[in-house]
């Protein structure tokens, strides 16, 4: 089920409007291809603990 998606530019202006219809074409057109796997979640966010903040030189600090 896909709903409609609007976009808008950075003035915050509508530039396109793209149809329930034309993104289930366009899924079923391309295929699993480009779709992201959630499966690998939990090796993920080990990782994300491994990489830490290193603080740079100019960086603000808190007060």
């Amino acid at each position: 089920m896909f709903f409609e998606v609007r976009i808008f530019d950075a003035k915050g202006e509508l530039k396109k409007v793209l149809s329930p219809k034309r993104l289930s074409n366009r899924f079923w057109k391309n295929g699993e291809q480009n779709l992201i796997d959630f499966g690998d979640k939990e090796t993920q966010s080990s990782d994300w603990e491994s990489k830490k903040a290193v603080k740079d030189e100019c960086q603000l600090e808190d007060r």
